[in-house]
């Protein structure tokens, strides 16, 4: 249990739910019962499985660390939570924890649901622009030599 060391006294004194795991947190989810507002995770994110405990908290809690000094990290908001359920299950056909897993974090990572199960990741921000100014860019056509550019300066703008 990574968050074992989180007592019940403790959760009560800095103001945080009950320690859950992801399953529980997704199967609450379904349900519509989740304590939110926010799910507070340890970190790295790589390590979260169906078994990772977590504890829903409010932002204005101060938020433990572990022995090990491992933070905990304000992940998701439980109406997002529960989106998110709804649509894995969509994408499954049916109550799938694993897929429920898949697209929490997909969602965590990109801020942005897959659009199937087992998508790859989204390419990087770089290349998208690139992409993007290289789509403008044709979508300029040709110069034309016959035709000059005209300098116009803004009425505001002192003559050079």
């Amino acid at each position: 249990m990574l968050l074992a060391w989180l007592d019940a006294r403790l959760i009560n004194d800095v103001g945080l739910g009950q320690l859950m795991t992801l399953r529980e947190v997704f199967r609450r989810a379904k349900r519509k019962d989740l304590p939110g507002p926010w799910l507070c995770l340890p970190l790295p994110w790589t390590s979260w499985t169906l078994e990772t405990e977590g504890v829903f908290a409010d932002c204005e809690s101060p938020l433990p660390r572990s022995p090990n000094g491992e933070d905990l990290e304000e992940t998701l908001d439980d109406k997002t939570i529960e989106q998110l359920v709804d649509w894995a299950d969509r994408l499954a056909g049916n109550e799938s924890d694993a897929a429920r897993l898949e697209v929490f974090l997909y969602y965590y990572r990109f801020d942005a649901t897959p659009k199937r199960l087992g998508q790859e990741d989204p390419p990087p921000a770089e290349q998208i622009i690139h992409e993007l100014d290289l789509q403008f860019y044709n979508s300029l056509g040709a110069e034309s030599s016959e035709r000059k550019c005209k300098k116009r300066l803004p009425t505001w703008h002192p003559e050079v």
